[in-house]
């Protein structure tokens, strides 16, 4: 989760928040049409130099509101699930998963960002658009990550998302074989621990 993570920026002009507020009209009449989204990522971690340090690759559902399935194979095998109540965070190799209640942090997370509440895109993030990618960046200065871009592809689905963070590392996730609005089972979004699974609370 944490490397899909990360902070602020602020107004500079009135001419500036008039450009962020159309690109935020623009932005959210892309993603309103899309309640639910299904498909596959690849995602690469960069250092502060540019340098790859990890690579990896999985699945994902999402639905509107904060419903994610975030489910990441080798080499780190990870799953994180949220029914937008209670978040559960799977290590299949610890046989450990923590379970947290949802809050805004969480709700800021960039996968969410797909699922999320499109009215609320304007209280979080000031929007710019630039050469067809949107730039958004939180206006609550302790978000997880420092700034994110979104793009497009030809259809209309994301394409692509970039995440920079506070220690200047970068993840690029790009996504395929996307589903747009599949019936997605409520199953979909919640977890049952495997048998002897350590179960860690983090209230």
């Amino acid at each position: 989760m944490k490397s899909i993570l990360h902070s602020l920026l602020i107004l500079v002009s009135l001419a500036a928040a008039g450009a962020w507020a159309d690109a935020t009209d623009d932005l959210s009449k892309r993603l309103k049409p899309l309640a639910a989204l299904s498909g596959n990522f690849q995602q690469t971690l960069l250092d502060e130099r540019g340098k790859v340090t990890q690579k990896s690759s999985g699945s994902f559902s999402v639905q509107r509101p904060g419903k994610l399935r975030w489910k990441t194979g080798d080499p780190y095998a990870q799953l994180l699930v949220t029914n937008n109540k209670t978040l559960w965070l799977y290590d299949p190799d610890l046989e450990q998963v923590t379970v947290r209640p949802v809050d805004k942090r969480i709700q800021e997370t960039p996968a969410l960002l797909l699922g999320g509440r499109v009215e609320e895109i304007r209280n979080a993030f000031n929007v710019s658009l630039k050469d067809g990618v949107y730039h958004l960046a939180p206006k609550n200065p302790s978000a997880p990550f420092k700034a994110m871009e979104i793009r497009f592809a030809k259809n209309g689905l994301p394409a692509a998302i970039t995440v920079r963070d506070n220690m200047g590392q970068t993840t690029e996730i790009t996504f395929s074989d996307i589903q747009a609005n599949p019936e997605l089972p409520a199953s979909v979004f919640n977890f049952k621990p495997p048998a002897g699974t350590d179960v860690i609370r983090d209230e």
